[in-house]
């Protein structure tokens, strides 16, 4: 027999109330017990108001928190809701323990109802458990959970706006200090990252590669060299300086990504959007990213003609295609309507053999479905192939260009002396093939990255090899010929390799 499920919703909301009110009460305990508990605020809190009223929002968390348990659908979503509960608790707990905080300040006296909420308040609450705001952390983490159930504009809206009136709470009832409310929401957020109501939670797996490690250190150098300036800056220029640390947690996160989280931290989802979690925690760092490539783009191409209507490029050019394999996790897809399929991969390193092949495999899919009307575009790819081959060192040496002709026709230009019989009968094929698509649909899909140099590269070479049959040094001849600037590590070869028999095998 199932047991009912709000019998198991009121025995999750039991067991979590429990905990909550025994680990909140414990910490409160262990820094009363402690001597010169610091308090961190600014000269500028003093001017904040103290409105009795608002312990009215301030304590409605409490109820939105236990309702909550009764709205889930499911046991899968219930016990998604508990996990995130329980990491918000542990997180601030462990946080009220190592770095205890308080709030010294006296509350003006209050009567009536706010009265009674502020005296209900006190008898289980010291001012001790500050930063992060476990309120704010719930605040994000509840709030969360009920707009993902709204589906009415208006009701998003009021929701929106009654979880801000809760956060604003915070310093209005003088339960909290200013610093208490952005390390809560950093908090708050990195829960919803670790685990979502909906998508892949994020997953830990200890990088194996020694590059990963060299930029987990780079990053790791610049989020202590950001924090370094937080805090001298607001020594030397004010406390507004002490903003650089969201920079500093933004660097922290990319490199934890490099060492054991991968790509996950970006929480791209199958429709190229990052979770707002992510964007929030992230947001220095992909500011960074976009000036890094407005930065090494300038002045390039940000789309090459690899076959016929088979494109290489940066994401910045996804929304003029019609079907994108968008390899970047740090950028967020482009608004078009076009076909799209994402499969995020971190910079600067080489793809894992599991990210190459599913890359392939979603490239195979696009050209499919999207390209010359059904006609087999690996076919042409492998005809085209056998003109790249290393023995013929037709790539090596010379590069090759495409510019488009009037009547979607190709021209292929070299540099240097060229063996021209093979340059007309390679120009030959292109034509033909580039004709020949665009008479059936003239439908166009680009592989994309930051730039299109790196890991959509390294990705075409792999559905080259495996889906095209061509060999790895025709494929990448072939590609560096149409694209001058890509950059595949050594190690990509023996990767490919291993793919593309375990493919045959099958």
């Amino acid at each position: 027999m199932k047991t009912k499920p709000f019998l198991s919703q009121l025995v999750a909301l039991v067991v979590v109330a429990a905990i909550f009110y025994a680990s909140y009460g414990a910490t409160n305990a262990l820094s009363a017990a402690r001597a010169n508990v610091p308090e961190i605020y600014f000269a500028w809190e003093r001017a904040v108001p103290f409105w009795a009223w608002s312990i009215v929002p301030y304590w409605s968390l409490n109820l939105l928190y236990a309702l909550g348990f009764f709205l889930c659908k499911g046991a899968r979503e219930l016990a998604h809701y508990v996990t995130q509960l329980l990491a918000a608790q542990m997180i601030a707990t462990l946080f009220f323990i190592a770095f205890p905080l308080q709030m010294s300040w006296e509350k003006p006296a209050v009567s009536g109802l706010s009265g009674f909420l502020f005296s209900s308040l006190a008898a289980f609450d010291l001012p001790f458990n500050q930063a992060p705001s476990l309120h704010i952390i719930l605040c994000v983490v509840v709030g969360a959970f009920y707009l993902r159930k709204a589906r009415a504009v208006w009701l998003k809206a009021a929701l929106v706006a009654w979880f801000a009136l809760i956060g604003l709470s915070v310093l209005t009832t003088y339960q909290h200090h200013f610093i208490d409310i952005p390390t809560g929401l950093a908090a708050g957020c990195f829960v919803l990252l670790i685990r979502p109501l909906e998508g892949v939670p994020l997953s830990f797996a200890i990088a194996r590669e020694a590059a990963r490690y060299k930029w987990a250190a780079l990053y790791l150098g610049l989020s202590f060299l950001t924090l370094f300036g937080a805090i001298l800056g607001a020594k030397i220029w004010g406390a507004w300086m002490l903003w650089l640390s969201w920079a500093s947690l933004s660097f922290a996160m990319v490199a934890c990504s490099y060492a054991f989280l991968g790509a996950g931290v970006f929480a791209k989802n199958e429709r190229g959007k990052h979770a707002a979690a992510a964007k929030a925690l992230l947001f220095p760092y992909l500011c960074v990213a976009r000036l890094n490539a407005l930065f090494w783009l300038r002045g390039c191409r940000l789309s090459d003609e690899i076959l016929p209507g088979l494109y290489l490029g940066s994401v910045k050019e996804a929304g003029k295609f019609d079907a994108v394999l968008d390899c970047a996790a740090e950028f967020e897809r482009p608004g078009g309507g076009q076909i799209y399929a994402s499969v995020p991969m971190l910079d600067m390193i080489t793809p894992g053999a599991d990210e190459l092949k599913r890359g392939a495999e979603e490239l195979e899919r696009l050209v499919k479905t999207t390209l010359c009307g059904g006609e087999n575009l690996p076919q042409r790819a492998a005809e085209l192939g056998s003109n790249f081959s290393a023995e013929a060192s037709c790539a090596h040496g010379r590069n090759f260009k495409f510019h488009r002709q009037a009547g979607s026709r190709v021209n292929l230009q070299t540099r240097g002396s060229a063996n021209e019989s093979k340059i007309a009968e390679v120009g030959q094929i292109l034509t033909g093939s580039n004709e020949r698509a665009a008479e059936a649909n003239d439908k166009k899909v680009l592989v994309c990255c930051a730039l299109g140099y790196g890991r959509s590269a390294s990705v075409l070479l792999a559905w080259l090899v495996i889906c095209a049959g061509l060999g790895f040094d025709e494929a990448l001849n072939l590609l560096k010929s149409r694209r001058e600037k890509i950059a595949v590590a050594s190690s990509l070869r023996e990767r490919i390799a291993r793919l593309a028999a375990r493919t045959r095998e099958i």
